[in-house]
């Protein structure tokens, strides 16, 4: 069943917005008594059937409502933007795909992209819940300075390529909740590195290759997906 984005669906009856109107309408050329899958992005799904087929307001009907529970445990990865908007949003895409709860931009010294724009970014993220059959959306925060970020999340995760004593992420990540941030392409500076560790970050390792600034973000994604699932599916 065909699965459409809409951000409020409390009622029993509502019109859709001009563009998924047009998909429904034009593109897929459903027709009214069809029936289709909406989501909020917050854990409802509604099954609805099509009253009117207008291509700019489309009107659906409720039949069936359903309620699904956030999962246990947060996964949040705070990463760099790459100049390549592409990746990032290859990176975004994927993630979401995961399962991934959170994901925030960070503005540090050696970053190549110094503005990011979260509009498109978002668009991926929708597009990657409903192809993936998820009920929530992940929260994107907008980029902020590497300095807000600890300000805002004092704690937390560190990957980078320096030599100094690391964890292994597969082996040492444990905490719900806690950021891990991915550095930029030229990594995070050595400032940076204290400055995170003297708030309350633990350095990790991702192992034994030097990753591209997206592929790090995805493996870190998916260790803490089996860590967190492990543990939880222990208790």
């Amino acid at each position: 069943m065909r699965r459409f984005f809409l951000e409020h669906i409390e009622a029993d009856q509502f019109t859709l917005p001009e563009e998924e109107s047009k998909h429904i309408a034009r593109v897929l050329r459903m027709q009214n008594g069809d029936s289709l899958e909406l989501v909020d992005g917050k854990g409802t799904v509604v099954t609805a059937e099509i009253v009117d087929r207008h291509p700019k307001k489309c009107t659906v009907r409720v039949i069936e409502r359903t309620s699904h529970d956030q999962d246990p445990y947060s996964i949040h990865i705070a990463i760099a933007p790459t100049k390549n908007l592409d990746r990032m949003e290859w990176f975004v895409e994927k993630c979401t795909e995961l399962g991934i709860h959170k994901i925030s931009f960070i503005l540090c010294v050696n970053n190549e992209r110094k503005v990011l724009k979260t509009e498109r970014i978002h668009k991926i993220a929708v597009a990657a819940m409903k192809q993936s059959k998820r009920a929530f959306l992940p929260i994107i925060e907008e980029l902020s300075s590497f300095e807000d970020f600890l300000r805002s999340y004092p704690k937390g995760y560190i990957a980078h390529c320096y030599d100094s004593e690391k964890f292994s992420l597969n082996t040492y990540y444990a905490q719900e909740s806690l950021p891990i941030l991915i550095g930029p392409e030229g990594d995070f500076s050595q400032e940076e590195v204290v400055e995170a560790m003297k708030s309350g970050y633990i350095s990790v390792t991702l192992g034994q290759t030097r990753l591209r600034t997206e592929t790090a973000g995805l493996y870190a994604c998916t260790i803490a997906k089996l860590l967190l699932e492990e543990q939880h599916h222990e208790k």
